[in-house]
């Protein structure tokens, strides 16, 4: 018997991951499907002295993206698989080295490369699965990697800029939670105490400011517990069906923010389309995969009714059309696409016209955060100054 990581849904719509113990991978399957499960993803447990890296988490990002353009690089020369393997084992973190080291192994085995790719699913995700499938199958694979490094890159490229922006305000936010959390359970309950020492009569934002500091530092167990359970209580309702759509909508309710979140999550879409199309996968096989790795719940059903429809004959231009939350503009250069035999293009153009919008609007968003942050820490400043310095006008007298 062997064992098989799997990855499925179930009838109420939630994800499920887990290992199964079968004789192979069709018995697997079975077995899942016979508990109701609809199965996503079925890959051999990986079995080596480090342990099971399956569940690899070690190797970022940036890592794949350089690992898949040098290996591009190298079989585009010529240079067979194993060999260009070894060579980048040898230069790749320990974690992704040991990665490698078993891919070579499977492939000297035997085994092909996106099977060998297929026993990680956390370092190479399904989409990446796929479009080594379609260039092994069609015989470009140095293509279909380097597809799969420009669209990485790019992603890459595009989230860092939208993160890098967002760091300045991050600072400024994180530095006045940290003054703020020091003066309300440090000074605070100090100068709290020395107005009560000299029986100073404390106003109204005083009397405030020292209940709320009595409160922290006398209850700090019962304020982690309670923020210990709006979170669990937040990835427990995000966990199912409803609250994962409910949330979903919020986050494109938000103002200025939810149309942010929108464009990047409609340009990292468009994008793996783009990609998948252009390797030669069909778009309904496309739309299936890219539903299963699409973040927000409403773009994944969107995707689903979609793959439906195209599975059914009707185009995937019309679906869009009839989803008020995809933009009109999806619609009309996908249908431009299917015309034209261009899909591919028309959903890379797609992606860079939310790209470039969202980077506008996060620039536009920085320059605007930047005075609200320092008016807000201004006033905040300040209520602290009149809270703390009024009483002092009264100390005065008193000690007079």
């Amino acid at each position: 018997m062997n064992y098989y990581n799997y990855k499925a849904k179930d009838a109420s719509g939630r994800y499920q991951d887990g290992t199964i113990e079968a004789v192979d991978e069709k018995q697997a399957g079975a077995l899942l499907r016979s508990h109701g499960l609809f199965v996503i993803r079925i890959n051999p447990k990986v079995k080596l002295l480090s342990g099971d890296l399956s569940f690899m988490k070690g190797v970022s990002q940036s890592e794949v993206a350089h690992f898949t353009r040098y290996l591009a690089t190298m079989l585009g020369t010529g240079l067979p698989l194993t060999d260009a393997l070894s060579n980048l084992q040898s230069q790749s973190s320990p974690a992704l080295a040991e990665v490698i080291s078993s891919m070579t192994r499977d492939i000297s085995g035997g085994s092909n490369l996106s099977d060998a790719m297929g026993r990680f699913p956390k370092v190479f995700n399904n989409l990446y699965f796929n479009l080594v499938r379609a260039g092994e199958a069609s015989g470009t694979i140095d293509e279909s990697l380097n597809r799969l490094a420009d669209t990485l890159e790019k992603e890459l490229d595009f989230k860092g800029k939208v993160t890098g922006a967002m760091v300045y305000p991050i600072i400024v936010v994180s530095a006045m939670g940290i003054i703020a959390t020091i003066m309300m359970t440090v000074v605070i309950p100090k100068i709290a105490e020395v107005y009560k020492q000299f029986g100073a009569d404390l106003p109204l934002p005083t009397q405030i400011l020292i209940t709320v500091s009595n409160f922290i530092t006398n209850y700090t167990i019962v304020v982690i517990i309670v923020l210990a359970g709006v979170v669990i209580a937040y990835r427990s309702f995000k966990q199912t069906p409803a609250g994962d759509y409910f949330l979903s909508n919020l986050s494109f309710k938000i103002p200025v923010f939810g149309s942010l979140n929108k464009e990047v999550t409609l340009a990292v879409m468009t994008r793996t389309l783009g990609a998948m199309v252009g390797s030669g996968i069909s778009i309904l096989e496309a739309l299936n995969i890219v539903a299963d790795t699409v973040g927000n719940n409403i773009y994944r059903e969107g995707l689903m009714i979609a793959a439906k429809d195209v599975e059914k004959g009707f185009p995937f231009s019309m679906s869009l059309k009839n989803d008020q939350n995809f933009p009109t503009i999806i619609s009309q250069m996908v249908g431009i696409g299917e015309e034209t035999g261009t899909m591919d293009k028309s959903l890379q153009r797609l992606a860079v016209f939310f790209e470039d919008s969202a980077e506008r609007r996060v620039k536009t968003l920085t320059t605007a955060l930047e005075p609200i942050l320092i008016l807000i820490m201004g006033v905040g400043v300040a209520g602290l100054a009149i809270a703390i310095l009024m009483p002092m006008f009264n100390l005065v007298n008193v000690i007079k």
